[in-house]
């Protein structure tokens, strides 16, 4: 993201095998009332499974290409250690594990589990488009550079050359119509709608090359979250938004997507373990489109309504949002004509509302920040490229994106709303009615040939336990918090975080903005934070992030600080036009990101990470269903899944070794 836009009645299931069965539950009809109806709450729980489905969630913006090479670097190891699993101490449950010697472990020693040769693997990006936008992210005709993927599965290679048109994957096209766009290593009994890879090579070599096929070019409002839960959870994902004739315009989620029904029937079982895994260097930035009748686009348009046109730039929040973003009057000053939910006092008498932001007197309109520029403090500085952090509460007075316990409740509830049943409003989650099976805990999918509700809502329900779906993020936290000691990099990791490692990494309740005894590298800000070397100290003052820097010389113009930093396989010339790159413009100056070689300033050396809390939030959700890993690796990529296979071992056949 951090290039593309320079100045521009919740129901109760049962989870235990003994409430198998029919069971009278009462649901919400259409208009609220209970109606009595009978839940198939299916056979005994599965908490074990030889088969596995993985879906990668891989963000597609600017800056991605280095991680995505970390990915590749790391998928051998990933996909060899399922089929050929290591060994582990019967007696030290925290030793560290250790190949196996043709499937053979020394004495005092297990395999891991049993392998794992029945595997589902695929991709969706980041990119769901503007979201309603009138101006951000808007799909060309073809999308080249794929500003919507839609939420489906990709199957596409980069290109071998700037300018060539891109491939595609074999083993991953649809053998049957639509559908397929993922790559499969099975038994040879088992239909699916794409050809069985031939070998675990063959497979790693498939998804290296569907991995770079992602690419970095996609919309830089990035849709971490919302495209996986697209893909799976959600019952009757939408096909299209439809703008209304008003102004401004309201959106409208039109249509069923069959595209998505189709390859969810393809690529997902009712009995497999289900894994997610998300790779992203940012916070999740998706608004929920229907945020206050329709309006969530605004606030990912260059042209905010009522804000002052061609700036760029967003509404401040009210002085309540200054010391206390969970007050009911924290709200937008772009709603200056309302009176505030509790004081009932004019929103645009508010001191903030009345006033540039920072202290400057000639911001382009009161109420609202000024355009990032070198000259402009940070505290008045805004631009899109930092519209979306986890405290947008605090800074815009508002929040249109989805609550975080959505997403929680979309890898782990058998209950989900369909699209009519939602509630809007972040804060108003709880109330949401979830009215539909869950399609990740269902016995059988719809294939997109019928799209009537009660086909994508009443679905029959497996027995696939929540215990068998994990999240794992490969996110922006330095790894240096997920260690047993961040000076001992041979140590093993943490397998488990406890209520200290949560609040360094995400404070200690975010949720009501309660940010106390975070770590200050996790803290999302645009100007350099307390405790930190400065701007003005060597590139590698601080072994996480460098140092601090003057995120006003961006060649974004506004920028957050990083949460770490790492080594690149290769360094970039950032002189070469064609590929996304960090140490350009002003960026090369001496303030500017530790990123860039000091000697040839426009050579790029390390790579970045900004703090995704919204995707750590996810993951503590789970409990032992999320697991954490730093996208800027410990030594080499193969950390990113170091942890991932201890929690997975009680979740796989034992090995009979």
């Amino acid at each position: 993201m951090r290039k593309l836009f320079f100045g521009v009645a919740a129901v109760g299931v049962c989870l235990f095998p003994a409430c198998s069965g029919a069971d009278h539950t009462f649901l919400l009809d259409e208009a609220g009332a209970p109606a009595d109806v009978v839940v198939d709450t299916g056979p005994p729980a599965l908490t074990k499974s030889g088969k596995l489905d993985m879906l990668f969630a891989i963000d597609g913006s600017a800056s991605m290409g280095d991680k995505q090479q970390l990915l590749v670097q790391a998928i051998p190891q990933l996909l060899e250690r399922l089929s050929a699993p290591w060994c582990v101490s019967k007696g030290d449950p925290n030793a560290a594990a250790v190949p196996s010697a043709g499937g053979q472990c020394q004495t005092g020693f297990v395999l891991e589990f049993a392998p794992i040769k029945d595997i589902h693997i695929g991709i969706v990006s980041s990119s769901l488009g503007g979201g309603g936008s009138p101006d951000i992210c808007l799909p060309a005709s073809p999308d080249a550079t794929h500003q919507n993927d839609r939420g489906h599965l990709l199957n596409r290679t980069r290109p071998v050359s700037s300018g060539d048109p891109e491939g595609s994957v074999a083993a991953a096209a649809p053998l049957d119509g639509i559908g397929g766009n993922f790559l499969a290593w099975v038994p040879g009994g088992e239909k699916v709608n794409v050809t069985n890879e031939p070998s675990v090579t063959q497979l790693e070599t498939d998804f290296s090359s569907l991995v770079f096929g992602v690419n970095e070019h996609g919309c830089g409002l990035e849709a971490q979250l919302e495209s996986w839960y697209r893909f799976l959870a959600q019952p009757d994902p939408y096909d299209q938004i439809v703008m209304s004739s008003d102004v401004p315009p309201r959106a409208t989620l039109v249509g069923v997507d069959a595209t998505i029904l189709k390859q969810r029937h393809d690529f997902l079982r009712p009995d497999s373990l289900l894994m997610i895994v998300q790779v992203t260097d940012e916070d999740d930035s998706w608004s929920d489109p229907l945020w206050l009748n329709g309006y969530g686009w605004t606030v990912r348009t260059f042209n905010f309504p009522g804000g002052p046109s061609g700036y760029g730039v967003g509404p401040r929040g009210t002085s309540e949002c200054d010391t206390n973003p969970a007050n009911p009057d924290c709200v937008s000053c772009a709603f200056g004509g309302q009176l505030k939910p509790v004081a009932k006092t004019p929103i645009s008498a508010d001191p903030n509302c009345n006033a540039c932001a920072g202290g400057t007197t000639n911001c382009p309109q009161k109420g609202w920040y000024t355009a990032a520029g070198q000259s402009v403090p940070y505290a008045a500085a805004d631009g899109l490229n930092v519209r979306y952090t986890d405290s947008m509460r605090a800074r815009y007075g508002l929040d249109p994106q989805w609550n975080v316990q959505r997403y929680v409740d979309g890898l782990a509830s058998k209950l989900v709303p369909d699209r009519s049943h939602e509630i809007h409003d972040a804060s108003q989650y709880a109330s949401t009615q979830k009215n539909c099976t869950n399609p990740i805990f269902a016995a059988s999918l719809p294939d997109g040939s019928d799209v009537t509700p009660a086909t994508l809502c009443s679905l029959p329900v497996g027995n696939r336990d929540p215990s068998l779906v994990y999240y794992l993020i490969i996110g922006g936290v330095p790894w240096q918090l997920l260690a047993q000691d961040p000076f001992n990099p041979a140590l093993p990791l943490k397998r488990t975080l406890d209520t200290a490692d949560w609040r360094r990494i995400i404070g200690n309740d975010p949720s009501k903005f309660d940010l106390s005894g975070i770590d200050p590298h996790m803290i999302e800000s645009i100007a350099p934070r307390a405790g930190l070397p400065p701007p003005t100290s060597a590139n590698n003052a601080d072994p996480i992030n460098g140092r601090e820097w003057n995120t006003l010389q961006s060649n974004a113009a506004v920028d957050l600080q990083f949460a770490c930093v790492f080594d690149l396989l290769q360094p970039k010339d950032c002189t070469d036009t064609t590929i996304s790159c960090d140490c350009t413009g002003t960026a090369v100056n001496a303030d500017g990101p530790p990123l860039c070689d000091a000697t040839t300033p426009t050579t790029q050396v390390r790579g970045k990470a900004y703090p995704t809390i919204r995707e750590l939030r996810v993951a503590k959700g789970l409990g032992n269903q999320g697991v954490v890993a730093s996208i800027c690796p410990r030594v080499n990529a193969a950390s990113y899944f170091e942890v991932l296979f201890s929690r997975i071992r009680g979740s796989v056949p034992a090995s009979s070794n």
